[in-house]
């Protein structure tokens, strides 16, 4: 009886004894495995050798990073300055350099000029080390033997684009700051809402840079609108401050420019420059060249609203001495004579020898231009 019910169950009426049992053939590979593609596994090879290839690169290039800056710093020390930080840290694996300079501190005794800030860190993508991006903390401090500056800011970026090579010679670079705030010891300080500067190098000229400034809501405090403007023909803030400009210049801007003598220019050729603060109105273009004093010499045209005003805030300012604030009023009065209304000043200028003049008439003494 059981039989026959096993005979059914297997759907036959063979004997129980002739029953086989068909299986499927088994793997003549390693038992319980199965038998792995070649070419997956070349695949799994090369993604590993690759992984551990760019490994190294990036642990090369972060301790090359951490290195270059500590290398840096040390140099500065011997040379006499003050350069000291707590600590240099790379992280951003696998696709970023992040670098974070803790508490550095840098003084250079030759200009006397002093920099403290919490933190500095420079960012660059892992498969593009020649793009920075710069972020400074909110708080920094700057000093001179004359003054000191506190310096606040919601945000301070500035991108750097720099030549392959250890020189790092500047391609292009902008600026952006917001929310900037800034006190002196010296009981003076001014407020600015946004700020970009933005140069751009030549291709056709290595050591000239094409350079643009814009700033919105500048406006001082503490007690300097007193000070420069007693008659209160200044409002709270500026309108306007734009400035567009070509400037060549002795010798690149790259790492050496931060060790040694700054690059000084040699011309300068103003598009536009244009500045509107209440009542005082200035607009300014020309090309000069300047000499090894610092001194321009060439050309420039002016429209000045409001000149004499102008005039006694750079008599204020220091721009113009206290000796030469006479002559300059003279010379002003000249102008806006020229240009048949008094308050208006139109005309074009000569720049040599250090002073300004309209024609052989000596109207003050030209600005300095010198970068420390």
């Amino acid at each position: 009886m059981h039989k026959r019910v096993i005979r059914r169950i297997i759907g036959g009426h063979r004997p129980l004894s002739s029953f086989q049992l068909r299986l499927p053939p088994l793997n003549t590979g390693h038992p319980g495995k199965k038998r792995r593609d070649p070419k997956m596994r070349k695949l799994i090879w090369l993604v590993l050798a690759v992984f551990i290839l760019y490994s190294g690169y990036w642990i090369i290039g972060a301790r090359g990073t951490e290195h270059a800056i500590a290398a840096w710093i040390d140099a500065r020390a011997s040379e006499g300055w003050q350069a000291e930080t707590v600590e240099v840290k790379t992280r951003g694996f696998p696709a970023r350099f992040d670098t974070a300079i803790m508490e550095p501190r840098l003084a250079d005794p030759r200009t006397g000029v002093a920099l403290s800030t919490p933190k500095i860190e420079i960012l660059s993508q892992s498969f593009r080390p020649t793009r920075f991006t710069l972020h400074m903390a909110p708080e920094l401090t700057l000093a001179s033997p004359y003054q000191r500056l506190d310096l606040t800011q919601d945000s301070a970026e500035a991108q750097l684009f720099v030549d392959p090579g250890p020189n790092l010679t500047l391609d292009h670079a902008s600026v952006a700051i917001d929310g900037l705030k800034l006190l002196s010891t010296a009981t003076w300080g001014v407020t600015l809402d946004s700020a970009q500067v933005a140069s751009q190098r030549r291709a056709d000229d290595a050591l000239t840079h094409d350079i643009t400034l814009n700033a919105q809501g500048f406006a001082p405090t503490g007690g300097l609108v007193e000070d420069l403007d007693p008659k209160g023909l200044l409002s709270d803030r500026f309108e306007e401050l734009d400035l567009k400009m070509t400037a060549s210049f002795d010798s690149p801007w790259d790492i050496h420019a931060l060790e040694g003598p700054r690059p000084q220019p040699t011309h300068i050729d103003v598009e536009n420059f244009s500045a509107h603060w209440g009542e005082l109105k200035l607009k300014l273009t020309g090309a000069f060249d300047v000499d090894k004093r610092g001194y321009p010499v060439g050309k420039v045209a002016v429209k000045a609203e409001n000149w004499r005003e102008m005039i006694e805030l750079a008599i204020a300012t220091g721009a113009i001495p206290e000796n030469m604030s006479n002559l300059a009023l003279r010379g002003g009065e000249m102008l806006a004579g020229l240009s048949g209304r008094k308050d208006t000043i139109d005309a074009e200028l000569n720049l040599k020898d250090g002073m300004i003049t309209l024609g052989f008439i000596p109207l003050g003494p030209a600005p300095r231009i010198v970068i420390r």
